[in-house]
């Protein structure tokens, strides 16, 4: 929230081309936080819906109102507290149980070459002992991650932004046909994930798509850094480098993939208690 403070104060130098993606930064970072609130660790609705034109499912919006009885829209210090008792709820022994990660700290499709007969993988670390979830967040978060680091003609990132009339951000054309196709391939994968990994059992279903929000969040943050790392916001520096904007843009749209995402399985929660309440009733009738 720093980054958003200063930017606020203008203690940022911006060149040109980070005017767009740093303003709306700081809508997200600091202006419905106050300067003096550092404290939460996620970003508030009202800063997200001033920001971003989001998809228009209103149900969304209900459920994500009631926070006591939905593990997706908890908000600052409750959403970590929630999300590390809803990981030590689950009583699977795939999701207790550790497995040897043979050094593959970042699993994701971006770091995944292969054709029909060999496999490269990419960006190895340290090896270490992790439970499946945590070792599937990497790869399962790529699915909108690379997206932010698709490449054009000229080897730039493609920016999946553009703004409205309202000067909100809304998704470019090509990023709203790909999109969907992305939460379907997405969703398959988590589906049989769950079949072949963890016997149908629905309860990790939750935590992976939360494990996968908060990551997305983080590598926000990781690309923010990133910028500054390589001269960004610095007048002395920053004017020997060339598109830097484009961490700004990825920082923006792993935001949004963070909450389209929730948005979205907020609103299959609720379609399945209503088709359990359905059930229930017929049952009872």
């Amino acid at each position: 929230w720093n980054f958003g403070k200063d930017l606020a104060l203008k203690k940022i130098h911006l060149k040109p081309k980070e005017v767009v993606p740093a303003k709306h930064l700081e809508n997200l970072f600091c202006k419905h936080f106050g300067y003096e609130n550092s404290e939460g660790s996620w970003i508030p609705k009202n800063s997200l819906e001033s920001t971003f034109v989001l998809s228009d499912d209103e149900r969304a919006d209900l459920l994500g109102d009631r926070q006591n009885e939905n593990p997706f829209s908890e908000t600052g210090l409750d959403q970590w507290i929630s999300l590390l008792e809803l990981a030590l709820s689950i009583d699977h022994p795939s999701a207790t149980n550790r497995i040897w990660t043979c050094g593959l700290t970042d699993g994701g499709l971006h770091n995944i070459f292969l054709n029909e007969e060999n496999l490269w993988m990419f960006d190895l670390g340290e090896p270490s002992l992790e439970p499946i979830p945590a070792f599937l967040t990497k790869f399962l978060m790529s699915f909108f991650h690379a997206l932010g680091m698709e490449e054009d003609e000229k080897g730039d990132w493609v920016v999946r932004f553009e703004q409205d009339e309202n000067g909100k951000l809304r998704l470019t054309e090509k990023t709203k046909e790909l999109l969907p196709k992305v939460i379907s391939s997405f969703n398959i994968t988590v589906d049989r994930l769950i079949n072949e990994l963890f016997d149908g059992y629905e309860k990790v279903r939750v935590l992976l798509v939360r494990y996968v929000v908060t990551q997305l969040i983080s590598d926000s943050a990781f690309c923010i850094e990133k910028w500054r790392t390589k001269g960004g916001g610095d007048e002395s520096r920053s004017d020997h480098q060339y598109y830097l904007e484009k961490w700004l843009w990825r920082a923006l749209w792993d935001i949004y993939a963070s909450e389209e995402l929730r948005r979205r399985y907020l609103t299959r929660m609720m379609f399945k208690r209503q088709l359990e309440n359905r059930h229930l009733d017929s049952f009872l009738g």
